[in-house]
């Protein structure tokens, strides 16, 4: 039987107290356990872009979204009950092979330049968020319930728009799916730095991946409004 992660950590805690060993090697758990979470969630996002770019030239992505969207969520939950890498890498091809036709859209209508200010505006907001997150004092734990409040609102005015096509409810939406996101990127790297272990690396890096993707989305979505109306 594999050790569980949470009495390596306790027994270490222990020890370090106790004197019998250098407090150090709890961060250091900590450390190894974030090298394993981000190194899987730059694993997947590769994954995503390569799937995605497949996806942008397939006709079947183009005729079959319904389809699509039905796997990708499958996949999803599959990923959450199993937690090991293989579901993990599974979902971030479907997720960027149903991406791609997305991306190809704003490339055809002469968009790619958003495409790639959204990249690079995603890249930065999450170093700037995971570096504020790891050297602030200021405890963002309360910021969890807010932000999945903001969650289901942002998902219920998703709906809604579906019928209304507002462009100006878009708008808002895409802004707030950006500022949302974006802290819960902060929030999720502080809770996994003061909690190492609490979760798989694996389910640490789909929900981290679900953070960027999503923010990389409403950025997408925000900058092609901005764009369009150019």
């Amino acid at each position: 039987m594999s050790e569980n992660p949470f009495d390596n950590r306790a027994r270490a805690q222990a020890h370090a107290e106790s004197g019998a060993m250098p407090a150090i090697d709890v961060k250091d758990s900590a450390v190894e356990y974030l090298k394993q979470v981000y190194a899987l969630l730059a694993a997947s996002l590769v994954m995503a872009v390569a799937s995605g770019y497949v996806g942008m030239y397939t006709p079947f992505a183009f005729e079959h979204p319904i389809l699509l969207l039905v796997i990708e969520v499958g996949v999803f939950f599959l990923a959450l009950k199993i937690k090991n890498t293989p579901t993990l890498f599974l979902f971030a091809a479907i997720s960027g092979f149903t991406i791609g036709p997305v991306i190809a859209v704003y490339v055809g209508s002469g968009l790619s330049g958003v495409v790639g200010q959204a990249m690079s505006l995603t890249a930065a907001i999450f170093v700037g968020m995971t570096f504020y997150a790891m050297t602030t004092r200021r405890d963002l734990s309360m910021m969890g319930t807010f932000l999945f409040a903001g969650l289901i609102v942002l998902l219920v005015g998703s709906l809604l728009n579906m019928f209304f096509h507002s462009s100006a409810m878009g708008f808002a939406l895409s802004a707030a799916g950006a500022l949302i996101f974006s802290l819960y990127i902060a929030w999720e790297t502080q809770s996994l730095k003061e909690n190492p272990w609490a979760v798989k690396p694996q389910e640490a890096a789909l929900s981290m991946y679900l953070n960027v993707i999503n923010l990389f989305l409403s950025l997408l979505r925000l900058l092609g409004i901005l764009g369009s109306d150019d």
